[in-house]
C-alpha cells in the first residue's frame, strides 16, 4: 500500500498523506519513491528508518537505518526556534487507522500526549513522560487501529526545563 519514514523513531510522513509514498503494487518493474525531510536543523543529526505497509494493513520495519547530520553552511540563515509551545492540527484528521500528531517546543521538554473518548476515559497514550528536545515540528503517531469509529480529544501536556506547563487540546475523528 505504501511507506512511511520515522525519524528519530516518530513517524514524520506516510504514504496516506504524503503522495510520494503511495505504493505502486508488487510489480516486475522499478518504482521511485522519494521524501524530503524539510523540517530540520542545521547542525543536528537524526536517524531514519523506513517502514512499508502492504494491503492488508500489516507493518514491516526495515531493519537498515540513515544517520544524517545536517551541515552548518558559514552562509545559511540560521531556521529561527520556536518561540511558543504549539499543537497542530492532526494529519491526516479524519483519519484511518493512523494519524500524525505535530507540535512545537521552544525548549527541551517532557511530552505527554493522550486520547480520550467521549465519556471522558483514557483510551490510548501515544506518548507518556516522554523527552523531546526543542524544535519545530516533533511528532507522534495515534493509531487508532483497537478503537471504535468516533471522535476523541487527543490532549497534550508539555513541561519545559524552566517549569512552565503547556496544555493544549483537539478533537480527532476516527472513521473506519
Amino acid at each position: 500500500a505504501g511507506f512511511s519514514v520515522p525519524r528519530d523513531g516518530v513517524e514524520i510522513a506516510d504514504f496516506r498523506s504524503t503522495s510520494s509514498l503511495v505504493g505502486h503494487g508488487t510489480t516486475g518493474q522499478p518504482s521511485s519513491y522519494g521524501f524530503t525531510d524539510a523540517r530540520v536543523v542545521a547542525g543536528k543529526s537524526y536517524i531514519y528508518t523506513l517502514r512499508s505497509t502492504d494491503f492488508s494493513g500489516a507493518a514491516h520495519v526495515y531493519p537498515q537505518t540513515v544517520e544524517v547530520t545536517v551541515p552548518v553552511e558559514a552562509n545559511a540563515t540560521p531556521v529561527a526556534a520556536p518561540t511558543e509551545f504549539a499543537l497542530h492540527p492532526a494529519s491526516p484528521n479524519p483519519f484511518n487507522p493512523t494519524t500524525t500528531i505535530r507540535f512545537d517546543l521552544p525548549e527541551a521538554a517532557t511530552v505527554s500526549v493522550q486520547v480520550f473518548n467521549s465519556l471522558g476515559q483514557l483510551v490510548a497514550a501515544p506518548a507518556l513522560n516522554r523527552s523531546f528536545s526543542a524544535g519545530a515540528a516533533s511528532a507522534v503517531m495515534l493509531d487508532g487501529a483497537g478503537l471504535s469509529s468516533g471522535v476523541y480529544l487527543v490532549r497534550m501536556t508539555a513541561v519545559g526545563g524552566s517549569g512552565k506547563i503547556y496544555r493544549q487540546a483537539q478533537r480527532v475523528l476516527l472513521a473506519k
